[in-house]
């Protein structure tokens, strides 16, 4: 859900309470030790998602079947469909349903969808886990292979309800307010979960390891890592070696030699962003290539590029695996 929403939210119910809307966490300064940071990158445009596809996107892949094909969805209040786009945002239309945008997903509901991811057996991997409210008991995954572009509707081939091992009590309390999670992403089939925190400006990795269709299925956490912010997008390359992780005013990249190390412990990098007409309220970020990822911002509808060589290596120590 948009920062701007949330926080229009929390001050109507507080005045209606009669109390002082809760504050959002402060950003925090750079640990000591931390290279400078250099000037903001300014983006510009370089499309505008269609139809259906720019209402609130809150996730975007690159398709591995259709070079060229990305997909997004949209964030709670919208149809259970995804939509294949092309890299100036125009919408790939259906051939039976030419005039209805994007692919339903039948038998799919979106409570609270932030974020698409692909695995490495051709699946699409529809997270509804958005929790603003840090209550939902119902987090869940769809797994959908991935359809032709063209096609106006599928379905999920199986679905997985998952739950944090280390939340105790819906809603969570005001201190440990960090069970959201708007940034998923994949290595190989392995599908992995970043927090948007609330408490703080950490974010926390989770993995899913069980995957029992008829029980809620608890994730393994894994560490954290402060990214001095809030994670609301994230996306891993094809060789499963650099992570992008988006906030709404950075993009982070976590580099590994090999797969066996955690990401948390590799080189790590960063740059300041923002839009040639104001500030980020993106939270979707997915590879273009090797040396590009695309942004797509969620109040405006447009997509971003964002090239890898503008971010600047910084000392490693925010995190704990």
């Amino acid at each position: 859900m948009p920062r701007h929403t949330i926080l229009v939210v929390q001050a109507i119910v507080a005045c209606l309470a009669g109390v002082a809307p809760a504050q959002t966490a402060p950003q925090t300064a750079p640990p000591a030790g931390h290279r400078p940071e250099p000037d903001t990158l300014i983006l510009e445009p370089i499309g505008e998602l269609g139809p259906g596809a720019g209402d609130e996107v809150s996730g975007i892949v690159a398709s591995r079947r259709h070079p060229g094909v990305y997909w997004t969805l949209n964030d709670s209040g919208n149809e259970p469909r995804v939509y294949p786009v092309g890299v100036d945002g125009g919408v790939i239309p259906s051939v039976r349903y030419p005039d209805l945008p994007g692919t339903v997903i039948g038998g799919a509901i979106d409570c609270d969808w932030e974020d698409i991811a692909l695995d490495g057996s051709g699946r699409l991997i529809v997270a509804d886990m958005g929790n603003n409210s840090n209550a939902r008991r119902d987090l869940t995954l769809y797994f959908v292979e991935e359809p032709e572009p063209t096609e106006g509707r599928t379905t999920y081939t199986s679905k997985l309800v998952v739950r944090y091992p280390d939340q105790d009590a819906w809603p969570a309390p005001r201190d440990n307010f960090n069970f959201d999670c708007e940034a998923v992403f994949t290595v190989g089939d392995e599908v992995y979960f970043l927090t948007k925190h609330r408490s703080d400006t950490r974010t926390t990795l989770y993995r899913l390891d069980a995957r029992k269709p008829d029980e809620v299925n608890t994730l393994t956490a894994l560490g954290s890592f402060d990214i001095r912010g809030q994670a609301t997008g994230a996306d891993c390359s094809p060789d499963g070696l650099r992570l992008a992780v988006l906030t709404y005013t950075h993009v982070w990249l976590f580099e590994r030699d090999d797969l066996g190390r955690p990401f948390f412990e590799g080189r790590v990098s960063r740059r300041a962003y923002a839009y040639t007409d104001g500030e980020s309220d993106s939270e979707s970020v997915c590879f273009e290539d090797a040396a590009n990822l695309l942004i797509a911002d969620e109040a405006r509808g447009k997509l971003y590029r964002f090239p890898l060589s503008a971010l600047q290596g910084v000392v490693a120590g925010g995190g704990t695996e």
